[in-house]
This record gives C-alpha cells, sequence and structure tokens, in this order.
C-alpha cells in the first residue's frame, strides 16, 4: 500500500502549471521523481500548492478515469507510490486543489513504464505485451470459410469465419483425447474436401454453427510451434497467434474481427 504523506518538501523552484485566477488556487508543483519506471518500481511524488482550501493526490485508472486510491494533501509534501507489477505503458496521478467546494486547479504527472516483455513477431504493436509470449505445440489447418488453430498450452480450438456473420471468431475447448474417435466415418465429404479430424473434428461436429458456418475442410491439419501473446490494454486487449506460414493472426476483442498479419514472402 502505498506510505502516508509526508509534511514537508525543501524549497524548489517553481515549474509551470495550469493557470488559475490570482485569487484562487495555483499549483507550482506537481511532479515525480523519475520520468520512467518499471512495473513495481516506488516513485515519489511531490507537490507545492497555494490559494486553496484543501487538496488530494489521485492515483488516475489507464483510461483517465480516479482509482480508489487517493491521499488528502497539504499545501507542500511528497508521498511514495509503489506501481502495480501488472501496470504496463504509463503510470498517472492528478493533484486537485479545491476552493468553496470546487476542484478549482488541477495538474497531472505521468511516468512511464519500460516493457518488460518483448513481442514475438516483428513489426510490433506500439503497446507493451502484458507479458512474455506463450510457446506452445499448436495446429493449423483451412477451411472453405475460415481457419482453425489449436493452442495446445492453452487447450484451446480457436475458430475464424470468414462469412458475414458474428462474432468473427470464437475459442473452444479441446475436449478431445487419445483413443478417442479421430472422425466420424458416417460422414462423407465432397470431392476435393475433407472431414477435419480430432480436436478440430470435434469441435466441427458438435459445435452449433461451427459447421454450417466454417464449411468442409480444404487441406489437412498441420501442426508446428506456435505462439500466443497479448496486448495490454487495460480493456479489450487484442490477441496474436503465431501462424503456421510465419505471418501472425490478430484477434480483436470479443470476437469482433480478425486479420492475417505479415505473411511469409
Amino acid at each position: 500500500m502505498p506510505a502516508s504523506p509526508t509534511s514537508t518538501l525543501p524549497p524548489a523552484t517553481p515549474t509551470p502549471s495550469p493557470t488559475s485566477p490570482s485569487s484562487g488556487p495555483i499549483i507550482h508543483i506537481f511532479r515525480a521523481n523519475v520520468e520512467v519506471a518499471d512495473p513495481g518500481d516506488t516513485v515519489t511524488l511531490s507537490w507545492e500548492w497555494s490559494g486553496g482550501e484543501q487538496a488530494t493526490v489521485h492515483h488516475l485508472l489507464p483510461t483517465g478515469q480516479l482509482g480508489s486510491d487517493y491521499w488528502d494533501v497539504g499545501p507542500t509534501g511528497s508521498l511514495q507510490y509503489t506501481i502495480s507489477p501488472l501496470r504496463r505503458n504509463f503510470d498517472t496521478f492528478a493533484l486537485f486543489v479545491y476552493k468553496e467546494g470546487q476542484a478549482s486547479a488541477r495538474a497531472t504527472v505521468e511516468v512511464q513504464l519500460r516493457c518488460l516483455d518483448e513481442w514475438f513477431f516483428s513489426p510490433a504493436p506500439d503497446i507493451c505485451p502484458f507479458e512474455a509470449p506463450l510457446i506452445s505445440d499448436g495446429a493449423e489447418q483451412h477451411f472453405e470459410h475460415g481457419v482453425m488453430l489449436w493452442m495446445g498450452a492453452e487447450d484451446l480450438i480457436y475458430v475464424l469465419f470468414d462469412d458475414a456473420h458474428y462474432p468473427k471468431w470464437s475459442a473452444y475447448e479441446d475436449h478431445w483425447d487419445e483413443g478417442e474417435p479421430t472422425m466420424d466415418p458416417s460422414i462423407e465429404p465432397p470431392p476435393g474436401r475433407q472431414q477435419p479430424v480430432r480436436g478440430f473434428g470435434l469441435v466441427w461436429r458438435e459445435q452449433p454453427t461451427v459447421w454450417e458456418r466454417l464449411g468442409w475442410a480444404i487441406d489437412a491439419e498441420k501442426g508446428y510451434q506456435t505462439a500466443l501473446q497479448r496486448t495490454s490494454h487495460y480493456r479489450y486487449p487484442l490477441l496474436y497467434i503465431r501462424a503456421l506460414d510465419g505471418g501472425v493472426w490478430e484477434l480483436e476483442p470479443n470476437g469482433s474481427a480478425w486479420a492475417h498479419l505479415y505473411p511469409s514472402q
């Protein structure tokens, strides 16, 4: 938890701050002791204000909304805050100075955060990944109207639909186990088409609308070493999966869309 504010601050040269009427509150200083930090680091915030009746320092959510951490602070002081190890990209704080019950002056401090992990592909998104890539056995198979991807480490099968309906992609648990039937011999594909087998086949046959939306397989499933990584967006992260051809499958939040990026030449 953050430490309590201290009561004094050594004299410092005022820095530019949001303007206020001369009769109202003025924020002379609001700063952090570093511009860049790592998630999990402790930073020191310091401030100096005048002309107000009270003031509050707030920790902001990545959306810019007020977080649950806040401190009532005097005209000068400092406090230490330990950044969450799960925070990514930046952390932001706001100082509000009140007069007659109104927040009449406001200033913010943003501390940039170093990425703890690297993306498994390039060119990479302009945001930190949430964590290191998950490297896994995988498989990929192409259909008349989409693609199936198996991510062994997650025990999930991702189904990417190439039609006019929603969701554009879905994820299903892989319930197929070794020793179970690999296919349904009563299903006869048309010439040049295939029935998917094993886990792909189970999802294709048993999940509502998957067969209808994907159609028949146009090639056999192929195994390869894949990788999976998510963006660190506070809400609605994007998902990236290494493709069989060396490219990347990009899956947008909530099954809204997908794309095949950087295919091999």
